[in-house]
């Protein structure tokens, strides 16, 4: 599957194949093992980024799209979907991707990364 890449450390984002879900996590990179789905696209196309991108020591940059409460650290890849969830090849344009991207440095990713860390954990309950 053709797969989009937004490459922190470039500062781009580009193409890549994805042979299956297996490939998610290693084309990501640095380091992430576990993904997650933070975000889709109105086309369906769904974000992945690496679900533990605070906890890795070195810090290799990040990004934040304008509807997002937060920014993301780390790469992260994006795959088409179909109605029933399956992965398929992207929609959305390299162009229109890029656009929409602020880029953030390896510094500020470690500064928000510490800032995160330290706040107090919260249990959300409903009565």
């Amino acid at each position: 599957m053709k797969a989009l890449k937004i490459d922190v450390t470039t500062k781009k984002v580009y193409e890549i194949e994805i042979v299956d879900w297996t490939d998610i996590a290693p084309s990501i990179g640095n380091g992430c093992t576990t993904f997650c789905a933070p975000y889709e696209f109105e086309n369906m196309d769904t974000l992945y980024s690496d679900d533990e991108g605070l906890l890795h020591n070195v810090m290799i940059g990040g990004f934040k799209i304008p509807s997002w409460n937060v920014p993301l650290v780390g790469n992260a890849i994006i795959l088409g979907s179909d109605d029933e969830g399956d992965s398929q090849d992207y929609k959305s344009s390299i162009d229109k991707i890029t656009s929409l991207i602020s880029w953030f440095s390896p510094e500020f990713s470690e500064t928000y990364r510490d800032s995160v860390m330290e706040q107090p954990s919260f249990i959300y309950y409903k009565n």
